[in-house]
C-alpha cells in the first residue's frame, strides 16, 4: 500500500484491502471544489488566503442533506506516531449509485482512492466485488467494509470524500486527528495548518459577540504584531496567520484575540521541524 504525505492509510477492517492512489482527474478536482496546485506553487499572502478559502469550501460543499461521518474507534501509539483508526459512514446519499473515495493531501490536489465502492444498508463504504463494476477486496476472505487509519501532526486536517460516478453526488469530510485549540469562558481559537510546515496557519474561531470587532495579538518568535478580526453574525471568526520572522527559518507563534467575556489564545510551531507525526 502506498503511503500519503501524513501517513494516511485506507484499509479494510481486516486490513486486507489494500487501496493506492491513482492519477488525479481534472473532473475529480472540479467536482470536490478542491485545489489543481501544490503548496509549492503558493505565492505569499495571495496564495495562502487561496489555499485557506479552498479548505473552507471543501466544508461546505457537501451534496445538500449529504455527510461522510468519520466515527473515531481507536488510538494506538506506534514508532512512527500514533495510528488513529476512524469508520467511515455516510448520510443522505442514494444507495443505487458507485463511488470514489477521494484525498486531498495539504500539499497536493485532490487524488482519487478507490472507485467502484458501494453504500451499505447503514452508509458505510463497501467493496462488494458482485459485478463488474464493483470494486473488491484483495483477499476472498477480506471484510469489505472500507474504514480509515492514519496519522497526523498537530493541526493538520486529513481531507476525505466520495463522489458519485455520474458527480451528481458528494459528501466531503475533514478530520483533524491532533488539533491545536485554545478556549477561555466559552470562546475558543484554533490553528490548522494550511501549508505543512506551517508558514500559513488558519485560525478559527467560535463563541464570540455576533459581528463583533475584536482585537488581536500575535507573538511570533518575539516579534510582535496587533490588529483587529471581524465576528460573523453567528460569533465565529476565521483568518489568515504567516508566522515566519526575518532571519529565522523556525519559531513559536501565539494568537490572543480579547473580547469583552474572554480572551482565548492559541499556540502553534512552525518551521520545517514542526511537522512530525504525534
Amino acid at each position: 500500500m502506498r503511503s500519503m504525505r501524513g501517513r494516511v492509510r485506507i484499509c479494510s477492517r481486516s486490513a486486507g484491502l489494500a487501496l493506492c492512489m491513482a492519477g488525479v482527474t481534472a473532473a475529480y478536482a472540479q467536482s470536490a471544489t478542491a485545489p489543481a496546485g501544490s503548496t509549492e506553487s503558493m505565492q505569499g499572502m495571495d496564495g495562502a488566503k487561496k489555499l485557506m478559502q479552498q479548505q473552507v469550501a471543501w466544508e461546505f460543499s457537501s451534496t445538500p442533506g449529504a455527510k461522510l461521518i468519520a466515527k473515531e474507534r481507536s488510538r494506538t501509539k506506534g514508532e512512527q506516531g500514533t495510528v488513529v483508526r476512524y469508520d467511515l459512514v455516510t448520510e443522505g446519499l442514494p444507495h443505487d449509485q458507485h463511488y470514489t473515495l477521494l484525498f486531498w493531501p495539504l500539499n497536493g490536489p485532490v487524488k482519487p482512492v478507490e472507485g467502484g465502492i458501494s453504500l451499505t444498508d447503514d452508509g458505510r463504504l463497501i467493496c462488494t466485488g458482485k459485478t463488474k463494476a464493483d470494486c473488491a477486496p484483495s483477499r476472498p476472505d477480506a471484510n469489505p467494509v472500507i474504514d480509515m487509519a492514519l496519522t497526523a501532526a498537530k493541526g493538520e486536517a486529513k481531507r476525505f470524500g466520495v463522489i458519485s460516478d455520474d458527480q451528481k453526488w458528494k459528501a466531503l469530510a475533514t478530520v483533524v486527528a491532533f488539533p491545536m485549540i485554545g478556549a477561555d469562558d466559552g470562546c475558543s481559537l484554533e490553528a490548522l495548518r494550511v501549508t505543512p510546515d506551517a508558514q500559513a496557519v488558519m485560525i478559527r474561531g467560535k463563541g464570540f459577540p455576533p459581528n463583533a470587532v475584536l482585537a488581536m495579538t500575535s507573538d511570533s518568535a518575539g516579534e510582535v504584531a496587533t490588529g483587529s478580526w471581524q465576528v460573523s453574525e453567528k460569533g465565529d471568526l476565521i483568518s489568515l496567520v504567516m508566522p515566519e520572522v526575518r532571519g529565522k527559518t523556525e519559531g513559536k507563534t501565539t494568537v490572543r484575540v480579547k473580547a469583552p467575556a474572554c480572551a482565548p489564545q492559541v499556540s502553534f510551531e512552525w518551521g520545517k521541524s514542526s511537522y512530525h507525526f504525534e
